[in-house]
């Protein structure tokens, strides 16, 4: 029977996903070495079973991964309460909405340009170290991280990023979330191709 055992496993495994490098919760089917003893023991076990009452077992993935996504140390007991609750409803929100929100997000992307009087390679080229603009849409949240992953699966710049971005404290936190979280992204790749050029490729050229 599904219950607080369960949402603790399903947290410990999205936990060592986002925290690790050994551990793909994908890969592994979310399977994690963990007794029964072991939760029953720990103090904080009540919130898992409070979250068991709510969530479902894909809901609760989506629950661990939208909260991993803002803070990967977030305490289980502040998760339980309303901050926990409203990631994961901006997160479904996303998810529910994926093609409205990234057509209206490469309209962002777009305006961006234009505003600035940029090309559109320009938004990945790092100068002397710096942030790229694309990167400092998403840390001003002007673009969500899933459209941050369309434009990392089109295009395959974050290696070179990771290289060439002398800011290590702040952009390692996100080159490791993003790729982390990439996974998790399910989405019609032909679509968001579609929408691109029609969007920014198109506009540019038009």
């Amino acid at each position: 029977m599904y219950g607080g055992f369960d949402v603790f496993k399903i947290w410990l495994g999205i936990k060592l996903h986002f925290t690790t490098d050994t551990y793909d919760f994908i890969t592994y089917g979310g399977k994690v070495n963990c007794k029964l003893d072991t939760f029953t023991k720990r103090n904080d076990r009540y919130f898992f079973h409070k979250l068991s009452k709510k969530y479902n077992a894909e809901e609760a993935v989506d629950f661990f991964v939208a909260n991993f996504l803002v803070k990967d140390k977030a305490w289980i007991g502040n998760l339980a309460k309303s901050d926990g609750k409203d990631n994961y409803l901006s997160y479904r929100k996303r998810k529910d909405s994926f093609s409205y929100m990234f057509r209206n997000e490469c309209g962002v992307i777009n305006d961006y340009l234009d505003r600035n009087r940029i090309n559109f390679d320009d938004l990945f080229l790092v100068n002397r170290g710096q942030h790229p603009p694309f990167f400092k849409l998403l840390l001003s949240k002007k673009i969500s991280y899933e459209t941050f992953v369309v434009f990392q699966e089109l295009l395959g710049f974050i290696e070179r990023w990771d290289r060439e971005i002398s800011e290590k404290v702040v952009w390692s936190v996100y080159s490791k979330r993003i790729k982390k979280f990439t996974p998790f992204l399910r989405y019609n790749k032909t679509e968001t191709k579609l929408v691109v050029k029609e969007v920014l490729i198109g506009n540019r050229n038009g």
